[in-house]
């Protein structure tokens, strides 16, 4: 916690998920905080979750890889950025071209072009969740994506990336779009 304030974690208790949902705690947990800040405590359900990088790769032609997936929540098959978790011991840079590559069917040669900015948090108050935009630079079709079963992607396809945020209804990615095209005009 920050040196500025008086702040104190009173307690984590962990939710535990009931049926049918139980075994869900592989993607994330939920845990009730009770925390005091000065002389207020405040009772939170904290979302824990890892951390996640958004890819940005750009082809030498200068097209961005987007993936065609359909997003369950909003029921709509939606242009997304690669994007994925980061496993406990993998950098970000090695997170993205794994990702890239499952994805997509893209990779880069090298993690030297590689470009990651970050930690960035998504919902401070309520997630302890970061993620890391990580652009890609050269990056080539190296075969078909494998995806994760959990994953709806129905195809990738290249946009150039000045009008690739257009295209995006993810805010994240949306962001993510313009970190990548402030990286490209100061090089």
């Amino acid at each position: 916690m920050s040196d500025d304030v008086d702040a104190k974690i009173l307690c984590k208790k962990p939710i535990a998920f009931a049926p049918p949902w139980a075994g869900m705690e592989s993607f994330f947990q939920l845990e009730h905080w009770r925390v005091r800040v000065g002389n207020r405590e405040d009772d939170r359900i904290v979302w824990k979750r890892g951390d996640f990088v958004i890819v940005v790769a750009i082809t030498d032609s200068g097209n961005v890889v987007l993936n065609r997936e359909y997003k369950q929540a909003v029921e709509q098959t939606l242009l997304c950025l690669p994007t994925g978790g980061k496993k406990k011991d993998e950098t970000p840079k090695a997170a993205a071209i794994r990702e890239l590559r499952e994805e997509s069917g893209y990779t880069s040669s090298t993690e030297n072009h590689c470009h990651v900015f970050g930690p960035f948090f998504n919902s401070p108050d309520k997630s302890t969740e970061r993620h890391y935009v990580v652009v890609v630079l050269g990056a080539v079709s190296e075969g078909s994506p494998t995806p994760d079963e959990s994953e709806t992607i129905l195809g990738t396809q290249l946009c150039p990336v000045d009008k690739t945020k257009d295209k995006l209804m993810i805010g994240l990615h949306r962001m993510a779009m313009d970190i990548a095209s402030e990286f490209l005009a100061k090089r």
